[in-house]
């Protein structure tokens, strides 16, 4: 028993062998790609440094300022523009700080 093997001929011979069927055909050119620029990532401002603000206060009081800084964002939020309302030189990181919540990465 024989297996077919088929013939192995190179580009030129195919070439040659398609040229009168292409030949009426009108010669393509590709366009040229089209760049599309990427936008280049920011890069992430560090954070001013921090330091953590406690205090003692009445458990209505407590409340009274949860609710309030439900209302505004954040009690850091809440607290930055109360002072600069009120004339304080209050930092834009404080009135409006970053969002440094950890995200999934979602382009693996």
């Amino acid at each position: 028993m024989s297996a077919f093997k088929p013939k192995r001929i190179s580009g030129a011979e195919l070439a040659a062998q398609l040229a009168p069927a292409t030949a009426s055909l009108p010669p393509v050119v590709a366009p040229a790609p089209t760049v599309v620029p990427q936008p280049v990532p920011a890069l992430r401002e560090r954070p001013a440094a921090v330091v953590q603000v406690n205090f003692k206060a009445s458990e209505e009081f407590a409340d009274l300022i949860a609710e309030a800084a439900e209302k505004a964002g954040s009690t850091r939020r809440l607290f930055a523009r109360l002072m600069r309302d009120a004339g304080y030189p209050v930092p834009e990181a404080d009135v409006n700080p970053p969002d440094n919540r950890r995200r999934a990465r979602r382009d693996i």
